[in-house]
C-alpha cells in the first residue's frame, strides 16, 4: 500500500462520522470512496458535505462493490463485532470506535477475525494521543516527574449527552448497553488509566444510583507501575475531564477538555513566597496554555478531537509503512474486561451496606 492512496470507507454516519471525514481528508495518504448507513438519508448528508463518491445502505453490497482498504466502524457499540468482523472478511483494515466492543468475548472474536484475514484492528482511544496528554507522556518519559506514584482520572458527562439517553430512554443506543451512557464514557478514563498506571492487576469499584440508574462510579485500581483512581460521574457541573498524575519530583494535572497542562513542583522558599509561587506558576501556565490553545483553532492547527487526527495518521502510516500501530484490539479487549469487571462490581445486587 506504500505507493498508493488508501481507499477508505465509512460503516455508521452519525455524530462523530464528521470528525473522522475531516481527518481523513487532510491526509494526501487517503481518499474517502464511500459511507454506509441503515438510514440512507444520514449517508447522503455526510457524502454531500464531504463529497464522498459512493452511498450504500446494505454494508455487504459496500464491501463487494469497492473493496475498501480501510473501514471506520462508527456504528453503536453493540453491533461492532458484527460490523467490524465482516469488513476484515472482505479484506479491508478496520478502525473501530471506542469502545471497541461491549464484552471481552466479542474483543476476542475481532482479534481472531484479523488475524485470520491477515488485516489490521485499531481501536480509537484518541485521548492516548491528545496534544496535552502527549505532552505529559514525554515528562514522563524524560524522568522530569520522577517515579510515577498515582494516577487520576475523571471523567464527565455533557448535559445534551445526559438529555439524549434520558429522552430516548430504550430508543437510544447508549441505554441498551452494560453500563448505559456510562459504558460510552468510560473507555476514556480506563484506558488513560491502564497507559499510565501500566496494566491493571485489581480493581475494586462501587456505584451510585439515582432511581435505579447508575450515576456515578468509583474506581480504585492497583496498576502494575502505580496505583490509580476513576471517577466517572453523569451529574457534576461543569462538564469536566482531567487526568492528574502525580510523580515524585513534579505533578502535573491535564485538563482534556481546555487542552491545558499544570505542572506543580516544590520551591525551596521562604514559607510566605511558597504560599504565592504556586499560585502565580499556575496562573502564568493557564494564560500561556490558552493563548497558544486559542491561536493553534484560529490557524487550524488544532482542530477538535486532536488525539483522533493523530490516531488515524498513524494507523494509516502502520498500513503503509509497517511502523507501529497506535492502538491493537488487544488494548480493546482489555478495556473490555475491565468494563466487565466495573458493571458486575457496580450492579444493585453487588452493592455492598453498611448498617
Amino acid at each position: 500500500m506504500s505507493g498508493r492512496r488508501l481507499r477508505v470507507a465509512l460503516a455508521g454516519c452519525g455524530r462523530i462520522a464528521p470528525v473522522h471525514c475531516a481527518y481523513v481528508q487532510r491526509l494526501r495518504s487517503a481518499e474517502l470512496v464511500a459511507a454506509c448507513d441503515p438510514v440512507p438519508e444520514s449517508a447522503q448528508r455526510l457524502a454531500a458535505r464531504f463529497r464522498i463518491p459512493r452511498v450504500y445502505s446494505d454494508l455487504g453490497a459496500m464491501l463487494r462493490d469497492i473493496k475498501p482498504d480501510v473501514v471506520h466502524v462508527l456504528t453503536p457499540p453493540a453491533t461492532h463485532a458484527a460490523v467490524a468482523i465482516a469488513a476484515l472478511e472482505g479484506g479491508a483494515h478496520v478502525l473501530v470506535e471506542k469502545p471497541l466492543a461491549v464484552t471481552s468475548q466479542e474483543a476476542e472474536a475481532m482479534i481472531a477475525a484479523a488475524t485470520r484475514a491477515g488485516r489490521a484492528l485499531c481501536v480509537d482511544h484518541n485521548r492516548w494521543f491528545d496534544p496535552v496528554v502527549q505532552r505529559a507522556r514525554a515528562l514522563l518519559e524524560r524522568g522530569e516527574l520522577g517515579d510515577l506514584v498515582g494516577v487520576e482520572v475523571f471523567q464527565g458527562a455533557a448535559v445534551e449527552e445526559v438529555q439524549a439517553v434520558i429522552a430516548g430512554a430504550g430508543q437510544h443506543w447508549a441505554a441498551s448497553l452494560p453500563g448505559g451512557l456510562m459504558h460510552n464514557l468510560a473507555p476514556h478514563p480506563v484506558y488513560l488509566l491502564r497507559n499510565f498506571a501500566g496494566p491493571l492487576r485489581e480493581i475494586r469499584a462501587i456505584g451510585f444510583r439515582v432511581g435505579g440508574s447508575l450515576q456515578e462510579v468509583r474506581v480504585a485500581a492497583e496498576g502494575a507501575r502505580c496505583p490509580g483512581a476513576i471517577c466517572i460521574s453523569l451529574r457534576a457541573r461543569p462538564f469536566m475531564n482531567f487526568v492528574r498524575l502525580f510523580g515524585s519530583r513534579m505533578s502535573v494535572e491535564l485538563n482534556l477538555n481546555n487542552m491545558t497542562m499544570i505542572a506543580r513542583r516544590s520551591y525551596r522558599v521562604p514559607k510566605v513566597l511558597g504560599k504565592v509561587l504556586p499560585n502565580l506558576s499556575e496562573a502564568s501556565q493557564l494564560i500561556w496554555s490558552t493563548i497558544g490553545n486559542g491561536m493553534r483553532f484560529v490557524t487550524g492547527r488544532q482542530r477538535y478531537f486532536p488525539g483522533l487526527g493523530v490516531l488515524i495518521e498513524r494507523f494509516y502510516e502502520h498500513l503503509r509503512n509497517g511502523s507501529p500501530p497506535p492502538t491493537t484490539g488487544e488494548d480493546g479487549r482489555e478495556v473490555a474486561r475491565i468494563l466487565e469487571a466495573i458493571w458486575d462490581q457496580t450492579a444493585p445486587s453487588a452493592t455492598a451496606r453498611v448498617a
